[in-house]
């Protein structure tokens, strides 16, 4: 059958390309794809400029600094030859939590949090392979299972995800989820040595930059998870505040000797 004119235009307006939305990193950075609701607080959060530009753009940085505080120590027991009182656990974790959090970033096409992961899985590689020469027996035994078993997890995930062809939000809850697991294991991973600070009265196993980093930064990205309603982004971080305040207090209560 013949076009009307009408149909002829409502024909070739359908298929007219739209115009393409501005990819500029700083559009990017405006407009994060967003996947889930949130409630009157998140809200009102995601209302504020503070809160949804300024303190991600500090979050980076606490990222970062949370990710290079324990750069001094594995220097100093890479220098000396020996561990020391270095706990080889959170390193071991965060190589793997990491990455994890990278990918998660990159799935929501969020550059606060693709840009805040970046640093830290580059340094976490550095440290585990700085670490593993000077362990032994079965602290060695126990660092390289946890590494390989995490990894394992991890690559299998993905894997999957890719192969199921499941849908971009299933694929970004399911790498968020994971991720989160990550975070929240990472953050309480100082605290497996709570039983040796308790009875001998040392906190010397717990980093002291890493434990002011990690509240800071977990403080900071709880408030920039609230306010974009992610909870896989206020959920672990407000779990892991927890973690550092707990770490924190046994500091100031047995100091490092």
């Amino acid at each position: 059958p013949k076009l009307t004119r009408s149909r002829l235009h409502k024909s070739n307006t359908s298929a007219r390309p739209l115009p393409a939305k501005g990819n500029s990193i700083h559009s990017i950075m405006d407009k994060p794809m967003r996947i889930r609701g949130g409630s009157s607080l998140e809200m009102s959060l995601a209302t504020n400029p503070l809160i949804t530009s300024l303190i991600p753009r500090i979050g980076i940085i606490t990222s970062t600094l949370l990710y290079f505080s324990p750069m001094a120590a594995v220097r100093a027991a890479s220098r000396e030859d020996s561990l020391g009182d270095l706990n080889p656990i959170p390193l071991a974790i965060m190589a793997v939590s990491s990455m994890c959090w990278l990918v998660y970033g990159l799935s929501i096409r969020d550059p606060y949090v693709t840009l805040s992961n970046v640093p830290g899985s580059i340094a976490s590689i550095w440290y585990i392979t700085a670490v593993l020469p000077l362990l032994k027996g079965s602290q060695l035994q126990n660092t390289q299972n946890l590494v390989v078993a995490l990894s394992a997890i991890t690559i299998n995930l993905w894997t999957y995800l890719s192969l199921t062809n499941k849908p971009l939000v299933q694929v970004s809850s399911a790498l968020g989820l994971f991720a989160s697991v990550l975070f929240i294991v990472l953050s309480g991973s100082p605290l497996s040595t709570i039983k040796t600070v308790l009875s001998t009265r040392n906190s010397g196993s717990i980093l002291t930059p890493m434990t002011a980093a990690q509240v800071t930064n977990t403080a900071l990205w709880s408030a920039y998870g609230l306010a974009i309603k992610d909870k896989f982004v206020y959920g672990p971080n407000l779990t892991g505040l927890g973690f550092g305040l707990i770490q924190l207090a046994l500091k100031l209560l047995f100091p490092s000797k």
